[in-house]
């Protein structure tokens, strides 16, 4: 069971027509949240419709490429609608506003243990320049000021060095393992909240 309880202190009265209120970003990414109007659209493969939603120029292999992240986000955002913000989110490089790197959000609100997993994604053409840890450290620094968030968690392909190396340089120290349907066979790390450098 999980408790939105995030957002009652993060997003600023969020309500499904404030959805995409976040103000998480970085030195040189602009962390924009997909309302659940945009997943729904890019889920039905209505790219003309998601475009005219958003500023930035959607990836062409949108959704096909993140369509089991949709059909994952979608039923939380409608259960949770006050949480969307924090679900699914591009990267936009602020010196090129129309360019998506990347997405990253947390998997559903804080859970009763005080928990927050987070997935990403860099695409090939943008990875090893540092906008998947930068992106990250944004959403954990804007997410901590919740005081009900006690912990991160990242789960983590046994094959993704990139992301293992990201995860531990972190601070995030292994504390299992479990198995995705989706993605197989995932190591998880976690690490309490606290300074990010």
């Amino acid at each position: 069971m999980t408790n939105p309880a995030i957002t009652a202190a993060t997003i600023n009265s969020a309500t499904p027509d404030t959805a995409t209120n976040l103000n998480a970003s970085s030195d040189r990414l602009e962390l924009v949240p997909m309302s659940l109007e945009l997943m729904e659209a890019l889920l039905r493969g209505d790219f003309r419709s998601a475009q005219q939603m958003v500023g930035y120029r959607i990836p062409a292999d949108w959704p096909q490429a993140m369509e089991s992240v949709l059909r994952f986000r979608i039923p939380l955002a409608r259960e949770h609608p006050e949480a969307t913000p924090l679900l699914l989110l591009a990267m936009v490089l602020r010196a090129d506003p129309e360019v998506v790197v990347g997405r990253l959000g947390f998997h559903g609100p804080v859970d009763d243990d005080g928990t927050l997993e987070i997935g990403y994604e860099v695409f090939p053409a943008h990875r090893r320049q540092g906008y998947a840890r930068e992106a990250v450290v944004a959403m954990f620094r804007w997410a901590q000021r919740d005081p009900a968030v006690l912990r991160f968690r990242a789960s983590v392909s046994p094959a993704n060095a990139p992301s293992r190396n990201l995860v531990t340089g972190l601070g995030f120290v292994e504390v299992g393992s479990q198995w995705d349907d989706a993605d197989g066979e995932e190591t998880l790390f976690e690490r309490p909240v606290g300074q990010f450098s």
